[in-house]
């Protein structure tokens, strides 16, 4: 049993007990203040009984769903943490230099507007989070240019999200399928053994493992595409 919900028996079988006289030297004084949160102003001992049931076992309930609905606010939409998104990305590649950039992803991911779990799908995809040899020459685990040189991995996650949502959700291109078609197109010149082929059946893997909806938008705030 965790701490609150015991924390919410006691404070029942403690209201239980004043309504039922057991700890009050003044009975009367226990129906009095129950008289207030009971409807129609009824000062009946099972009406209070089931008051004091009812609050202390949907008080822990709603304390967790109002933290929950602020937490998503505050992360713009977003409800993966960094954290978990750091602990996916070691699972998968211990080491790669991505790993301890969560909190980077999900802070780009919600300034543009994009699911930060679709950046590290993407990443992964692309490099292996970095891990690449000619990914970790440029820091650019994204292929992105695609051979562009970031002067940092911080700086490359920043100038993808915004690329995507510039380039890509802005033109209405919200979904992974759709993105492939700009960002690695079939039958390009600069892809000479169709590595391109392979690019949304990996990005839908991992985007599906990290919780994302491969057939939906990718977009925050967004339900499903059309």
């Amino acid at each position: 049993m965790s701490v609150e919900a015991a924390s919410g028996l006691t404070a029942t079988l403690a209201r239980i007990r004043e309504i039922t006289g057991g700890m009050s030297a003044d009975p009367g004084a226990a129906v009095t203040s129950t008289t207030a949160t009971t409807a129609g102003g009824s000062n009946t001992t099972q009406s209070a009984f089931a008051a004091a049931l009812d609050g202390a076992m949907t008080t822990p309930a709603t304390t967790a769903t109002t933290a929950a609905t602020a937490a998503t606010a505050a992360t713009g939409g977003s409800t993966v943490t960094g954290a978990q998104l750091d602990a996916w990305m070691a699972s998968k590649n211990p080491g790669a230099p991505l790993v301890g950039l969560g909190d980077v992803f999900v802070r780009e991911g919600v300034k543009n507007g994009i699911d930060p779990r679709a950046l590290v799908a993407i990443a992964r995809a692309e490099s292996s989070l970095g891990s690449d040899p000619g990914a970790r020459a440029r820091n650019n685990a994204f292929g992105w240019g695609p051979h562009q040189t970031f002067a940092s991995w911080e700086q490359n996650i920043a100038t993808v999200a915004a690329g995507l949502k510039k380039g890509y959700l802005d033109d209405g291109l919200v979904t992974l399928p759709q993105i492939q078609q700009r960002y690695a197109p079939l039958g390009v010149g600069n892809d000479p053994t169709n590595l391109n082929s392979n690019w949304l059946r990996n990005t839908t893997l991992l985007y599906r493992e990290l919780g994302g909806d491969p057939t939906g938008s990718v977009a925050l705030g967004a339900t499903r595409a059309s």
